[in-house]
């Protein structure tokens, strides 16, 4: 893409001078109205270039008596103007490829330098997004130059929000959320404090709105796309949730407790959890507990205390909110965690996550968003706390893109939060850090920031973002736009004064069909092994023990037996399935070695 300085470049705004580079310049400054972080261009062999002014200076010969001579008789000082100088770095042009080059050889001296045009700064700096694949954020800095971010990009490959508190860190996502909304998003936002909720209503801050004309933003109130759940008692129009707590894998047990458990004690929890499967179809955390209490290594009490903490919670049910409940096509779904105690909120996320992630594997919801608000409370930095929902937090960080599952991370303490899932976030909007230690963090991980961008990070104005990642090619300056929906997240004040996405649909029964009856003889049945639980249950109804229909029913009377009788219902569920398995065969059993066949039923009536 070619520019011609006649008709595209006509502000001239100085002329360069002294020692000439490639990639930096001095020029004199002509235009009094030019301000750090403008854009300008120059001429090259290749063509336009852009260069961003990084610094102004004035200059003057006076010395400091000179300046002192000036004062009057009356003290009255006469102010001197000098020279402007303005110091540019190289952003670059782009070739016939549409790749991003730097100059290989020193512009000239005296050579014009002009004001950027909207047409090279958006060429330039790769702002290519518009309003349908793209999130308004707000105008270039110094430029009334909308700011587009592509969504796919937002989603495939993640977003984090810093900044320091008060700093508009959730007021920014905020708007991400607005524009993730209007183009049917699926979006799911861990609300620490209940910020978010208020985006049902249309802004009606006036400050806000009286600059809202300027960003072209109309308030809008987004309620019929926001479904609130909470954890704890019903709060307005909030869905209670409650998670799948039926038939846990021992391993997903352990990722939820906070508490570490030892060698010995991670094995007994195995080893009741294989135990009961093998006679019982279902299982709750209550059926592990009892069946903890029942065993004989001492290491299962703390198991146990781990397991009755987190079955407190009441976050567990038997069937729970669904993944396709909480994510659908055009749906942002909140899961207000205001008032519930931290260790509930990191099960909370730490299970909802993983239900979720397993289920856009699987394909089961459509691709989507997961923001997580005061991430470093999630996911923290080794060394600056544990929590359950850290491991899976990284799994989607690292793997969440090739599954379609997009991650916002969101925090006022960036030097807390996991380095690996920052540094996975490829787009990144900083607002105001004043920290050190959360500057150092920043620039460590994310791309293309410098010490000196770090500077200019403590500098930002209320409202001002450094915008860097995504599909642009060097970090820009945005002034956030106003919000449509109310912000929930203001300060208290003390004084007054996808494509191609189907939704899921379980798979339909086939239709019953008349079949010709065949006799059984001619059909080789099914080479199936009984299961353990079939064994008992054939055995404790030939024997007369029970008369039930499923091995169910059979498993829960004899449990509750073997408790009357102080035994290990375990033990003798086993000794009975051993009987099953040896003698008591679904055809011809073996009743004449059966050890029980004198108090059996089933032998006294084929006798007969």
């Amino acid at each position: 893409m070619s520019y011609s300085a006649g008709e595209e470049m006509e502000k001239l705004v100085g002329l360069i001078y002294g020692d000439v580079g490639s990639t930096k310049f001095n020029f004199t400054v002509e235009d009094q109205s030019l301000q750090k972080f403008d854009y300008v261009a120059l001429t090259h062999r290749e063509g336009y270039v852009l260069a961003q002014v990084s610094d102004i200076k004035r200059y003057s010969d006076l010395s400091y008596d000179s300046i002192k001579a000036l004062y009057g008789k009356n003290n009255i000082p006469k102010i001197v103007r000098g020279d402007l100088s303005a110091h540019a770095e190289v952003i670059g042009y782009r070739d016939e490829r549409g790749v991003l080059q730097s100059p290989k050889t020193p512009f000239d001296v005296g050579q014009p330098v002009y004001k950027a045009n909207e047409n090279l700064i958006r060429h330039v700096l790769g702002l290519y997004a518009d309003k349908k694949g793209g999130a308004y954020i707000g105008l270039l800095k110094g430029h009334d130059l909308p700011v587009y971010l592509s969504i796919d990009t937002i989603v495939q490959k993640h977003l984090c929000i810093l900044a320091k508190t008060g700093g508009g860190k959730s007021y920014a996502c905020g708007v991400i959320i607005e524009e993730l909304m209007k183009k049917k998003v699926p979006v799911v936002i861990i609300d620490t404090h209940g910020e978010y909720v208020s985006m049902v209503r249309p802004n009606k801050n006036k400050k806000e709105l009286e600059n809202a004309k300027r960003f072209n933003v109309v308030p809008k109130g987004y309620g019929g796309q926001i479904v609130e759940y909470t954890p704890i008692a019903r709060r307005g129009n909030a869905i209670r949730l409650t998670l799948n707590g039926v038939n846990l894998e021992a391993k997903e047990i352990l990722d939820m407790l906070s508490a570490k458990l030892s060698g010995p004690q991670i094995g007994v929890l195995y080893q009741v959890v294989k135990d009961i499967k093998e006679f019982k179809q279902t299982y709750t955390i209550r059926d592990i507990i009892e069946a903890l209490n029942l065993a004989k290594s001492n290491a299962k009490w703390n198991v146990i205390a781990s397991l009755e903490a987190l079955e407190s919670t009441g976050l567990f049910s038997e069937k729970g909110i669904s993944p396709q409940q909480i994510v659908k096509k055009g749906q942002c779904s909140i899961i207000n965690l205001k008032g519930v105690p931290p260790d509930v909120q990191d099960i909370v996320v730490a299970r909802l996550t993983k239900e979720l992630f397993e289920a856009r594997k699987s394909g089961q919801i459509p691709p989507f968003m997961l923001i997580v608000e005061e991430a470093h409370n999630y996911c923290p930095e080794r060394g600056f706390g544990n929590a359950v929902s850290s491991s899976i937090l990284r799994t989607v960080a690292s793997e969440g893109r090739k599954f379609g599952m997009g991650l916002g991370v969101i925090s006022q303490r960036p030097a807390k939060v996991d380095k690996n899932v920052i540094s996975q976030c490829n787009t990144n909007i900083i607002l105001k850090v004043t920290n050190p230690n959360d500057l150092r963090a920043i620039t460590q991980s994310v791309e293309g920031l410098t010490s000196d961008t770090a500077d200019e990070i403590q500098r930002l104005q209320v409202g001002v973002a450094l915008v860097a990642g995504g599909s642009l090619t060097k970090p820009i300056m945005v002034e956030i736009r106003p919000r449509e929906t109310d912000h929930g997240g203001r300060s208290v004040t003390i004084i007054s004064g996808e494509d191609g996405f189907k939704e899921y649909k379980p798979p339909k029964l086939p239709d019953e069909k008349v079949v010709k009856h065949v006799d059984v003889a001619q059909v080789e049945p099914p080479k199936k092994s009984p299961t353990k639980a079939e064994h008992v249950h054939r055995v404790a109804n030939r024997l007369g023990w029970v008369s039930t229909a499923t091995p169910d029913e059979t498993i829960a009377i004899l449990t509750k037996e073997a408790k009357k009788m102080k035994e290990d219902p375990f033990k003798y569920l086993q000794s009975l399935a051993k009987l099953g398995e040896k003698y008591c065969h679904e055809k011809d059993p073996n009743c004449i070695r059966c050890p029980m066949n004198e108090k059996c039923r089933y032998r006294l009536r084929k006798r007969r």
